[in-house]
C-alpha cells in the first residue's frame, strides 16, 4: 500500500517512510527533576500504531539546542513529536524553535486565545498578558486546541514531513494524542485500521540466557508475530505481538506460538499479561481452602510485603527474625520439648530443623501452610554472600524446599529471596501433595 509520504521523494537522509522522532523539552529532564513519562507514552502509542519511533531526544530550555534537535530529528525521520515548552513563560520556547525550523514567522490566531481565555473563566483564575503567548503558532501550522489546559499544540509540515508539538503536562498530552494528533498520523502516513496486540507470558526462576536459549529460533527481527524478551527483577517476560483488525484475529495468530512457548518453558511460566506471581499464588491459595504463613529472615520482609498487595491474599501471620540468636530463641518455645533439644547450630541446616520450625508457625497461627526464607548474609570484599533455604511445609511435614547461594548488594538478596521463596511456594501448590 502506498503512503502519503512515499510519495515525497524530499523524506529526507536516512529517514524511514514510517519513522517517528519524540523530543522532550525542558530543562528539568536533563537535571533529573522529573521522569521523562511523556516519551514512554509516545513511544508505545505510536508502535502500537505500526510506527517505530527511531530517535528520543530530551532537551533544555535553549533554543538554539532546540533547534538544533528538531533539525537532526527531521533529517533522520518522517515526524517529530514534541512535548513541553508551549506554557506562558519567557523559556517555553518550542513555537519559537519551530517556526525558525520551517522559516516562518509565528501568527497569532483569535479563536486559540478564545479557548485559553474560556479555560481561565472555567477555572477562577485571572489570565495574565503572559497567556497570549500561547495563542501564537507557527504561520501556516495546523493547530490542536486543548480543552483540559491553557497550552494548545500545534502540527506544522516542513518539507514533506511534520512536526507536532504537545504539551509536556502528561494530562493534557495523554488528553490530546489519541483524540487529536494520533489520527492525523494515521491519515499522514496512511495507515490501515488495526490494533497491536500482546499477550506477554511471565517467566521465574530462568534467566534471560536460559530463555532465549529455549526459544530463540522463534525470535526473529520484523517476525509476524514479534516475539521479544523483557527481563526486570526476579523475570523475564516474553511478548508476542501481532498487528490485525480484531482481537479475536490477534489471539488466534498468537495461540499457536504461545503453546509451543509454554510446552518449551514449562512450569517455569508462572502467568500472563497483567498476572503477578503475588495475585497468582492467591489464586492456588484461596481455590484450595488453604491459609499462609509466612516466617522470613534475610529478606526481611520482602515477600511478606509482595502478598499484602494483593486484596484478599490469605495470609495468616508474617514474622521477620533478622538474627541467628533471634531465631534460637523464638525456636526455643515453652512447647513441645523437642524445640528446646535443638542445638542452635542445627537449626537451619537439615529437614528435622526445618519441620520444627515450621511447626511452631503453624501451631501458632493456625495456617494450613508456612513459607520459611531462611539464611544470614555475611559482607565480603566482593558484597553481601547467602546460602539460602526457601522451606514450603503443610501439617503432614515438609512440601518442597530449594537451597541455593547467591551474593550481590543487601537490597538484591531481600527481592531475589523473596521471589524465589515465593516460586518455591508456588511449585509446591502445583504439586499434588498441597491439593
Amino acid at each position: 500500500m502506498s503512503s502519503v509520504v512515499e510519495k515525497r521523494p524530499d523524506a529526507g537522509r536516512g529517514a524511514g517512510l514510517q519513522d517517528c522522532a519524540v523530543v522532550t523539552i525542558g530543562t528539568e529532564l536533563l537535571l533529573g527533576q522529573i521522569v521523562d513519562t511523556n516519551a514512554c507514552y509516545l513511544a508505545e502509542q505510536l508502535a502500537e500504531a505500526g510506527l517505530r519511533v527511531r530517535l528520543r531526544i530530551a532537551v533544555g530550555d535553549e533554543i538554539g539546542e532546540i533547534v538544533d534537535a528538531l533539525k537532526v530529528a527531521l533529517d533522520r525521520t518522517s515526524l517529530v513529536i514534541t512535548t513541553g515548552g508551549l506554557g506562558p513563560t519567557l523559556d517555553d520556547l518550542t513555537r519559537e524553535a519551530v517556526a525558525k525550523v520551517a522559516g516562518v514567522p509565528l501568527e497569532f490566531q483569535q479563536t486559540l486565545m478564545a479557548d485559553i481565555e474560556a479555560i481561565f473563566k472555567r477555572y477562577g483564575y485571572h489570565m495574565v498578558e503572559n497567556n497570549r503567548r500561547q495563542a501564537f503558532v507557527p504561520q501556516g501550522a495546523e493547530a490542536v486546541p486543548n480543552p483540559v489546559g491553557t497550552a494548545p499544540g500545534f502540527i506544522c509540515r516542513i518539507d514533506g514531513k511534520a512536526i507536532a508539538c504537545l504539551p509536556g503536562v502528561p494530562r493534557e498530552l495523554e488528553y490530546l494524542f489519541p483524540r487529536a494528533v494520533l489520527p492525523w498520523v494515521r491519515r499522514f502516513f496512511d495507515l490501515p485500521e488495526q490494533v497491536i496486540f500482546y499477550r506477554t507470558l511471565k517467566t521465574v526462576g530462568i534467566g534471560e540466557s536460559q530463555v532465549d536459549q529455549s526459544i530463540g529460533d522463534l525470535i526473529k527481527a520484523g517476525g509476524d508475530p514479534e516475539i521479544g524478551l523483557l527481563a526486570s527483577e526476579g523475570e523475564i517476560k516474553i511478548r508476542i505481538a501481532v498487528r490485525a483488525r480484531d482481537r479475536e484475529g490477534a489471539l488466534g495468530r498468537i495461540a499457536p506460538f504461545e503453546e509451543e512457548i509454554r510446552a518449551r518453558l514449562g512450569r517455569r511460566i508462572f502467568g500472563y499479561d497483567e498476572e503477578t506471581l503475588e495475585s497468582v499464588i492467591a489464586g492456588l491459595l484461596t481455590s484450595r481452602g488453604l491459609s499462609l504463613s509466612i516466617l522470613e529472615s534475610f529478606s526481611s520482609g520482602a515477600a511478606a510485603s509482595l502478598v499484602s498487595r494483593i486484596e484478599g491474599f490469605p495470609l495468616e501471620e508474617a514474622l521477620v527474625i533478622r538474627s541467628e540468636s533471634s531465631l534460637a530463641s523464638w525456636t526455643r518455645g515453652p512447647r513441645p520439648d523437642s524445640w528446646n533439644q535443638a542445638p542452635r547450630s542445627s537449626l537451619w541446616e537439615d529437614e528435622a530443623e526445618h519441620k520444627r520450625l515450621a511447626e511452631r508457625l503453624l501451631c501458632e497461627n493456625r495456617a494450613d501452610l508456612a513459607l520459611l526464607l531462611l539464611g544470614f548474609p555475611e559482607e565480603g570484599a566482593d558484597g553481601w554472600q547467602v546460602d539460602a533455604n526457601a522451606i514450603v511445609a503443610g501439617r503432614m511435614g515438609i512440601l518442597k524446599t530449594f537451597s541455593w547461594h547467591m551474593g550481590g548488594a543487601y537490597e538484591t538478596l531481600r527481592s531475589r529471596g523473596a521471589i524465589t521463596g515465593l516460586n518455591t511456594l508456588r511449585l509446591a501448590l502445583l504439586d499434588s501433595a498441597c491439593r
